[in-house]
């Protein structure tokens, strides 16, 4: 069976980071409240807190939470006049003038998106690193207690010259 590796944990951080963005874009399709990118972007500095949380860099201030939140919601808005100035082009646009529902099925859809992809690919990459930690403690016991690790030795012109072992 073939397992997950750092490329599944790559791509899990894209879909991840183009969650909130994608999320946008459906606003701007299904012809949704722009109140509703205020919420986006609470959702999206929310997620980022958790994530921040979980790898214990708690250095979070007031005037940091308000520029997130301001450079977040700046950026869904540009995605969300992006798309409606582009499906403007070829249909008639009206937005919604409240938040209803659909807003709150997107908006929950893709905070939940974002958060599952994070959850996973942290416990991936988890895995992985302990799978390296571990091999490099076993490699470093060997080499302290004396014994020989394959290919341990002199390299001459690119030849392996295993030491002698006692």
């Amino acid at each position: 069976m073939n397992r997950p590796g750092l490329q599944t944990v790559l791509n899990l951080r894209l879909v991840s980071l183009f969650a909130f963005p994608f999320g946008a874009a459906l606003l701007a399709i299904y012809q949704r409240s722009p109140l509703a990118l205020a919420g986006l972007a609470a959702l999206m500095l929310a997620v980022s807190l958790i994530e921040r949380r979980r790898l214990a860099v708690a250095q979070v201030s007031g005037a940091s939470l308000f520029m997130g939140f301001a450079f977040r919601l700046g950026l869904l808005i540009g995605v969300f006049v992006l798309f409606t100035g582009v499906l403007t082009l070829f249909r008639d646009t009206a937005l919604a003038r409240e938040i209803a529902l659909p807003d709150l099925l997107i908006l929950g859809g893709t905070a939940g998106l974002a958060l599952g992809a994070n959850e996973v690919s942290a416990r991936i990459a988890g895995r992985q690193i302990a799978e390296v930690r571990s091999g490099l403690e076993a490699a470093l016991r060997a080499q302290q207690g004396g014994a020989a690790v394959p290919g341990d030795g002199e390299i001459i012109e690119g030849e392996i010259i295993d030491r002698d072992l006692p």
